[in-house]
């Protein structure tokens, strides 16, 4: 018989059957690839199942109001829950361990399961683990929110801004206040906000003409020029004549709504308390100007012409001289209800365009829904988006004009400022006339109070400027600022709003009813959400 010796080398170089030697000789190679594959595929999906489980247990039981033993009850059964709808996972494992701080919480949770395995699990365990935790401040929460409530909402944007501010107030009723106060302050705001609601304190007001602009519509240019180097203590000035604005009211037998005009700067964009030894700090009741011509039926909304001619002036002179007159005030009785309405949309009389009053921040958060429910829309005057700024900045101040807010600073309270426009600052009407605008919160434009502009441009680009460095300031103070815009591209407001708010996050731009109520339940969430970290 013949014997065949094969040498390694003629194995290799035999064509006649290798192909089968090395399929026999790899196929348990192949066959552990495919295991190690479909295992390595079924730890990923576990461990990725696993962590959403365990961040899912982790957030509902940090939301609960419960004791440790409750909550670590909590976590457990919706984690079991969730393990057992998964068939190949088995829970081996699990503990939630909570830290109180002096003003946080934070909760750290722990998982591990089992699932089958093909080959991996001949060599090592079968088992999967994820870990999760959760902090949340348990500091007070305290949230100003500044709306506009210009005539351009009209009454569709007014109804989608009640409903998104709601959506707002709906949000935060996630905050646990068992273990941390909440406040929420709103501001409405047109041209000047109305401060005769909630807290007022008629303290805060210039009742008899000390500050430089009370009357200031009504003085001439000589008059001015001595009003600002002598102050009030002229012969020019005397009390009986003097044409501050509450000697207006009670002259015309109108009453004041509660609107106030800007401050002289620098207290127009600053928090300082209204002190009666400072008189400038002090603000000044919001009079709208009788303009020239005889009273008409209805207040007006034009761009060019007078929109509020609200008395008979019963005099004669051109007409600078019959608006500054007093004499048609002092001789007015029982001026007609229709000529001095309030209840908007165009309003006439010295109250023309005052939104509703602020509501001061406040625990009690049906207080605000009211408010919300009370707002609407006012035609006239303009838009004054730095007025807004400046009231919900002195709202989130503990001092005076309002003073329930808690301290600045990081340990006492998280502040939260929201403002929201659909417009630009504008001081609008009356563009060819006398007065170069409606009366607003600085009087007319050509009364030349908004660092000296007389004209539109003039005044928004001071307006932007005061906006913006109050956002710098109030930004310092660890405020955080969240900005919305509405039905608006302009880039004037878009780069002054996003610039603004304290991060990018922060900036919304909302196209319609859908997209604001977004916006505002987004603001919501996250103020009050529970937070993942890590």
């Amino acid at each position: 018989m013949r014997r065949l010796y094969l040498t390694t080398k003629a194995i290799f170089q035999c064509r006649r059957g290798n192909f089968g030697l090395f399929a026999a000789a790899l196929l348990p190679m192949l066959f552990a690839g495919a295991g190690l594959a479909v295992d390595y595929a079924n730890m990923s999906r576990a461990k990725v199942e696993l962590q959403n489980m365990v961040d899912a247990a982790v957030l509902a039981a940090s939301k609960k109001t419960a004791t440790t033993p409750e909550r670590k009850q909590i976590y457990q059964d919706l984690l079991q829950a969730q393990v057992q709808t998964v068939s190949d996972m088995t829970l081996v494992d699990q503990s939630i361990d909570q830290t109180v701080g002096v003003n946080f919480i934070r909760s750290d949770a722990y998982a591990s399961v089992e699932i089958p395995l093909v080959f991996i699990g001949n060599f090592m365990p079968n088992r999967v683990s994820a870990a999760a935790s959760t902090y949340f401040s348990t500091r007070a929460i305290e949230i100003a929110i500044a709306l506009d409530n210009t005539g351009s909402m009209g009454s569709g944007g007014i109804a989608a801004l009640k409903e998104a501010s709601h959506a707002l107030l709906n949000a935060l009723g996630e905050v646990d206040t068992s273990q941390q106060s909440l406040k929420v302050g709103l501001i409405p705001f047109v041209t000047a906000v109305n401060v005769k609601g909630e807290g007022y304190n008629s303290a805060w007001i210039d009742t008899s003409g000390k500050s430089l602009y009370n009357g200031w519509t009504f003085l001439t240019e000589a008059q001015r020029a001595t009003r600002k180097s002598s102050g009030h203590n002229n012969a020019d000035f005397s009390a009986g004549n003097y044409p501050h604005h509450s000697n207006l009211f009670a002259w015309s037998g109108t009453t004041w709504k509660g609107c106030v005009e800007a401050r002289p700067a620098p207290y127009n964009t600053s928090l300082d308390s209204p002190d009666a030894g400072k008189p400038n700090t002090l603000f000044v009741p919001y009079f709208a100007a009788d303009e020239p011509g005889n009273r008409v039926t209805s207040g007006g909304n034009s761009s060019t012409g007078f929109n509020n001619s609200w008395l008979h002036d019963g005099m004669s002179g051109d007409g600078a001289t019959v608006q500054r007159s007093i004499t048609k005030y002092k001789t007015q009785t029982a001026v007609p209800r229709d000529f001095k309405d309030d209840t908007g949309p165009l309003t006439m009389g010295p109250n023309r365009a005052c939104p509703t009053p602020i509501v001061p921040l406040t625990a009690t958060l049906s207080k605000v829904r009211t408010g919300i429910d009370a707002m609407q829309y006012w035609n006239g005057s303009g838009t004054n988006i730095a007025e807004g700024l400046a009231w919900g900045w002195r709202v989130l101040s503990p001092q005076e004009p309002y003073a329930q807010a808690a301290p600045f600073g990081p340990d006492a309270a998280s502040k939260i400022l929201v403002i929201m426009t659909d417009g630009t600052n504008v001081s609008y009407g009356a563009s060819n006339t006398i007065n170069k605008s409606d009366y607003g919160s600085y009087g007319f434009l050509a009364d030349k109070r908004i660092n000296s502009a007389t004209t539109q441009s003039a005044a928004e680009a001071y307006l932007n400027t005061s906006t913006a460095n109050m956002c710098v300031e109030i930004k310092k103070l660890g405020i955080e600022v969240y900005t919305v815009l509405y039905k608006t591209s302009s880039s004037s407001v878009v780069n002054l709003f996003s610039n603004c708010a304290s991060r990018k996050e922060n900036f919304f731009m909302a196209s319609d009813v859908v997209s604001l109520k977004k916006a505002f339940s987004a603001i919501g969430q996250s103020v009050s959400s529970v937070r993942l970290v890590n």
